[in-house]
């Protein structure tokens, strides 16, 4: 059977990548044997895919954006844990106040104290990653004068 040139061109890219059929794989090398335009495509196949060809401008434009969202990534790390320490401590001292406390028939006292230590490490965190937070937008700053 044979295939048109543009059928050939079209499954070259699957050929080169051997994710077509065996069947289509021996149509492209059986049509490959007796035309050399579409052998010299796949041949320009494996060199662009091979070694792509990058600008100088063109590695500057991806370096700077790779520059930036790292630092992006850094900021709203640091923005997502103030964001869920806060809320965790909130939820300690709420949560301290609805238990709340009793004392029991022998004179204990029954209270869940350790959410009060609990809370103020979360306030901790909250102030560590503000303080990071705007160490890193301060950074940021000073590099985008």
């Amino acid at each position: 059977m044979r295939l048109s040139c543009e059928v050939i061109r079209d499954l070259l890219p699957l050929y080169y990548d051997k994710v077509c059929s065996k069947d289509s794989s021996s149509l492209v090398e059986e049509h490959l044997a007796s035309c050399p335009q579409c052998l010299d495509e796949l041949q320009k196949l494996k060199v662009d895919l091979e070694k792509p060809i990058i600008s100088d401008g063109g590695i500057k434009v991806m370096k700077n954006i790779s520059d930036t969202w790292k630092k992006d990534k850094r900021i709203s790390f640091t923005k997502g844990i103030m964001l869920v320490s806060a809320l965790a401590a909130m939820t300690c001292i709420i949560a301290f106040n609805v238990i709340g406390s009793k004392v029991l028939p022998d004179g204990t006292l029954v209270e869940p104290f350790a959410l009060i230590p609990i809370a103020y490490i979360f306030v901790l965190v909250f102030i560590i990653s503000l303080i990071c937070n705007f160490v890193f937008l301060k950074k940021r700053k000073i590099n985008t004068k």
